[in-house]
């Protein structure tokens, strides 16, 4: 059992790169912390940390023990966290990675009432297109859009984003007519860069009478002066009149509401795209699972 024990002591100071702070969140004196580690080195016959005055920096010994016992540490304070009935708690700091334009357009207000409810839950935002190590980088969980490919990970669904086209009133006026799919090779349309078939849109009938006269699916090749890996910025350059750009129905509300944007093609839509929240286990903690929870209600999908 002490193993376990010497465990946490050595994931605590490596999250923490310092002994003194270490020794502090575990109220413990700093040299009794520092002496448990070292009988764990002993014991394992390999160095784990490189000391200095002012950091403390993993070997890379270290940094492998470290990715195999952060997680069971996790798991093993949840199980006791849930033996003593206090798993219902929201509390510490959810580490959450996601994608810096789903993060901007999306988790504000989120965060902000998530937070409300549960004031003892902090919330540290890890914004990158890279895909993180979750054991290894101690993240909470991760948000992600599109495909999956990390098979050892837990994924919940959390929704889908539902796309169509959206343009700026000012775009329209003095562009070609657009009544179907195939006009779209006449206008300017802003596509999603780094995607395998950006100079195509594959559009699906939302209504029986356009899947009878044209049938279920239309792929149309389309131009554009611009192109962008960023959501975000084709929403801006939609909303300044550039051109037409596919965005997520949710995303572009407030711009509807305010007739600055306007939806083409209504029956009309890109396939959608699934998001869903990436975990280390099954086994979470009650910021994460309610943090879940709570987000699967908030991108309830509204009607326009």
């Amino acid at each position: 059992m002490h193993h376990l024990r010497d465990m946490a002591l050595f994931v605590e100071v490596v999250n923490t790169r310092n002994f003194s702070k270490a020794a502090r969140n575990l109220d413990m004196p700093a040299s009794t912390l520092s002496r448990r580690i070292s009988v764990l080195e002993k014991e394992i016959g390999l160095r784990l940390l490189n000391r200095t005055t002012r950091r403390v920096e993993l070997t890379q010994a270290g940094a492998t023990y470290f990715a195999k016992c952060a997680h069971l540490v996790e798991e093993a304070k949840i199980a006791h966290e849930d033996l003593s009935q206090s798993v219902t708690q929201a509390r510490g700091t959810l580490r959450l990675s996601c994608s810096p334009d789903f993060a901007t357009l999306y988790l504000p207000p989120i965060l902000k009432e998530f937070t409300h409810l549960y004031p003892d839950v902090n919330v540290d935002l890890d914004l990158t297109v890279r895909r993180v190590d979750l054991v290894g980088e101690s993240f909470d969980a991760a948000l992600r859009i599109g495909g999956l490919q990390d098979s050892a990970l837990v994924g919940r669904h959390i929704a889908n984003l539902q796309l169509g086209l959206f343009a700026a009133p000012e775009y329209l006026a003095v562009a070609p007519e657009l009544e179907l799919p195939s006009d779209l090779m006449s206008h300017q349309c802003i596509r999603m860069r780094g995607r395998s078939r950006d100079s195509s849109w594959t559009l699906h009938a939302n209504g029986s009478r356009l899947q009878d006269a044209l049938g279920d699916t239309q792929e149309v090749q389309v131009h554009g002066r611009f192109t962008a890996n960023s959501v975000a910025m084709i929403r801006k350059l939609a909303l300044l009149g550039a051109g037409i750009g596919v965005m997520d129905v949710a995303m572009v509300q407030s711009d509807l509401r305010l007739g600055s944007l306007v939806r083409v093609l209504p029956e009309w839509a890109m396939h959608p795209v699934p998001l869903t929240l990436l975990t280390p286990s099954r086994l979470m903690p009650a910021r994460v699972r309610l943090f879940s929870d709570f987000l699967t209600n908030a991108l309830k999908p509204n009607p326009l």
